[in-house]
């Protein structure tokens, strides 16, 4: 099993509408073709006095050659709209990670 995780940090003031946008729009989005599961947005919490939020969105995908078909088939048709939206108010990181239990 692989988890894809993006980390993404928002400006303050872009909070609710950033969960909003990706409970409403970018999760449907991002699972409909099947191919990436069991969504899970957390709140990232760090240092005290840090500017915005970060929140890390996940995925699970059944192994990296599944991964690789949604990066290549639907990730652009997910990802592009979510970056028009908020454009230089996010900045984001994505992690590949295989489950060892």
């Amino acid at each position: 099993m692989i988890v894809f995780n993006t980390t993404f940090h928002v400006e303050a003031v872009l909070q609710d509408e950033f969960v909003a946008y990706m409970l409403e729009v970018f999760i449907p989005q991002a699972t409909d073709s099947g191919l990436l599961t069991s969504p899970r947005l957390a709140r990232v919490f760090g240092e005290e006095g840090e500017e915005g939020h970060s929140y890390a969105m996940e995925f699970i995908a059944a192994d990296l050659a599944t991964l690789e078909q949604w990066n290549s088939q639907e990730s652009n048709r997910v990802i592009t709209p979510l970056l028009e939206k908020f454009k230089e108010k996010i900045a984001g990181f994505s992690t590949v990670m295989r489950t060892i239990s």
